[in-house]
C-alpha cells in the first residue's frame, strides 16, 4: 500500500524507524520535467513506476519521481504537505482514497472534468471509486487502479501437505491453521503495522458480521444496537488469528513476508492484491507455486483500495501537461498494462482481461460482479483505524475499548465534522 501496503525500510529499518527519506530519480528538476510524488518502493512497485515513466515519455512527458520510504501513509502525507507549504506543489502526487478529499480542502487541485468527459469515466469507473475521486460532482483525481484487500495467499506445496480443502469460512481457516501448527508449519506471516492490522480487521469484520453489517456501519454510518458486540466478536477472532503469526516474520515488511510465504517458510499471507505483483516479480506462477483465494467468508465482497493521482493547480505547473498525464493514466491500454504489472484490477471495468493470470482475471471478474451488487466498498485505510488497531493488537486497549473507539470513529457525528472540514 505501498501506502496502504507500504514497504518497510531496508536492512537498517530498526535504526531508522520514525525517520523518512525522500529521494528523486534525477538530481534536479527543470522546466521540462514532470514532478510526481509516490510511495511505490518495493521491487515490484519500482517496476510499475518505470512503466508509468515509459508511457509518459511516449506522450512527451519526462517524469521526475519522488518517493518516500515509510511505515505508514501519515508519514508520506505529512512530508508531502510540508513540501507543498514550504516549497512548491508538485505537478502530481499519488494519494490513497481517504486522502483525496482532505487534500482538496487544503490545496487547490486541478479540475479534471473535461478529461473525464472525453474518456467517459462516469460510464466505466465503478460508482464506489467515483465517490472517492469526485468532490461535489467534479472530478478531482484520476483513479489509476482498484486493489482489493480481501485476499488470502497460500503456498501451494505446503497446503498440499495438509490434505485439507480450500477454506471457505473463517472456521475452516482456523482448522487449516491448527493442522499446520500440529505439523510444524508456521501458519501466517505476521502483520506488523497499523495499515496491515486494519486490513485484517476489515476482513474479519465482514466474515464475522456479514456484508450488510460492514456496509451499514462503515459505509453508510448507520449504527444499530448490536454493532458493538459484533465488533467485539470480530476483535476476539483477530486475537485468535494472531496466535498463528510466525515470530520469524515479525520484523519484516509486507513484501519480505511475501517472499517468506513463497519460499515455504510460512503457509499463508493475509494481504491485498499487490502481493500478486510481488509474486510475479519473484518469478512465481499462480496455481503452480501459490494459490489466491478470497479471504474466507468475504466471497462476493470487493473491498477496494484505489491509488489516485491528484494534480496541483499552481502557477509553476503546466496545466496542459498535467491533463495529458491524467489522460494517459485512464487510457484503456495503459490501464491494462499497469494492472497486469501491479496485480490490481483496472479502475475501468471495460478493460480486456487478456494477459492477466488467473488471480488477475478473478479480481476483475469479482469487481464487475460486485459493482452490480453494491458490494464494492472502500477499505478502512485511515489513520484513526490504524491507531485503534495498533493499540488493540499490541494489547494497549481491550476489545471493548477498541470497539467503542471504532463506533466513535464511524459515527454520523464524526462524518458530519469531517464533511464540514471539507467545505
Amino acid at each position: 500500500m505501498r501506502n496502504t501496503h507500504m514497504s518497510g525500510l531496508l536492512p537498517l529499518k530498526a535504526f531508522l524507524f520514525g525517520l523518512y527519506c525522500v529521494f528523486s530519480s534525477s538530481t534536479a528538476a527543470d522546466e521540462h520535467t514532470f514532478d510526481f510524488w509516490h510511495w511505490w518502493i518495493s521491487d515490484s512497485e519500482v517496476k510499475n513506476i518505470n512503466l508509468i515513466k515509459q508511457h509518459a515519455k511516449q506522450q512527451g512527458i519526462t517524469v521526475q519521481e519522488k518517493s518516500m520510504r515509510s511505515y505508514n501513509n501519515s508519514d508520506y502525507s505529512g512530508v508531502l504537505t510540508k513540501h507543498i507549504q514550504k516549497q512548491h506543489a508538485p505537478a502530481a502526487a499519488m494519494l490513497i482514497s481517504s486522502e483525496v478529499h482532505p487534500y482538496n480542502s487544503t490545496f487547490s487541485l486541478l479540475n479534471l472534468d473535461d478529461i473525464a468527459q472525453e474518456q467517459g469515466w462516469e460510464d466505466v469507473i465503478p460508482d464506489a471509486i467515483q465517490e472517492t475521486a469526485k468532490f461535489q460532482g467534479h472530478w478531482i483525481s484520476a483513479p489509476i487502479n482498484s486493489h482489493s484487500t480481501n485476499w488470502l495467499w497460500i503456498n501451494k506445496a505446503l497446503f498440499t501437505r495438509l490434505n485439507l480443502p480450500i477454506p471457505e469460512t473463517l472456521n475452516d481457516l482456523l482448522v487449516v491453521l491448527e493442522r499446520a501448527q500440529t505439523m510444524g508449519i508456521p501458519g501466517l506471516v505476521s502483520m506488523t503495522v497499523g495499515w496491515e492490522y486494519t486490513v485484517l480487521f476489515e476482513l474479519v469484520a465482514i466474515s464475522n458480521g456479514g456484508l450488510e453489517f460492514y456496509r451499514s456501519l462503515f459505509i453508510d454510518r448507520q449504527q444499530l444496537p448490536g454493532d458493538k458486540q459484533l465488533l467485539i466478536n470480530a476483535l476476539m477472532r483477530i486475537q485468535q488469528l494472531t496466535h498463528y503469526f510466525s515470530a520469524d516474520t515479525a520484523n519484516n515488511s509486507w513484501d519480505e513476508n511475501t517472499a517468506a510465504m513463497l519460499q515455504g517458510e510460512v503457509l499463508m499471507q493475509i494481504q491485498g492484491s499487490w502481493v500478486g505483483s510481488e509474486l510475479e516479480n519473484l518469478g512465481a506462477t499462480a496455481d503452480v507455486d501459490y494459490l489466491c483465494i478470497r479471504f474466507p467468508d468475504t466471497q462476493g465482497a470487493y473491498l477496494f483500495h484505489t491509488d489516485h493521482v491528484v494534480f496541483f493547480a499552481a502557477p509553476t505547473n503546466d496545466t496542459a501537461q498535467q491533463k495529458n498525464f491524467a489522460r494517459m493514466l485512464l487510457d484503456k491500454e495503459f490501464q491494462r498494462n499497469l494492472s497486469i504489472s501491479s496485480g490490481a484490477s483496472p479502475a475501468r471495468v471495460d478493460t480486456s482481461t487478456e494477459g492477466f493470470n488467473s488471480c488477475g482475471k478473478k479480481s476483475i471478474h469479482d469487481l464487475r460482479m460486485a459493482n452490480m451488487r453494491r458490494a464494492v466498498m472502500i477499505s478502512m485505510n485511515n489513520n484513526d483505524m490504524h491507531a485503534i488497531m495498533t493499540d488493540f493488537i499490541q494489547h494497549t486497549i481491550s476489545a471493548e475499548s477498541a470497539a467503542q473507539l471504532i463506533l466513535e470513529a464511524y459515527s454520523p457525528q464524526h462524518a458530519s465534522a469531517a464533511a464540514q472540514g471539507e467545505q
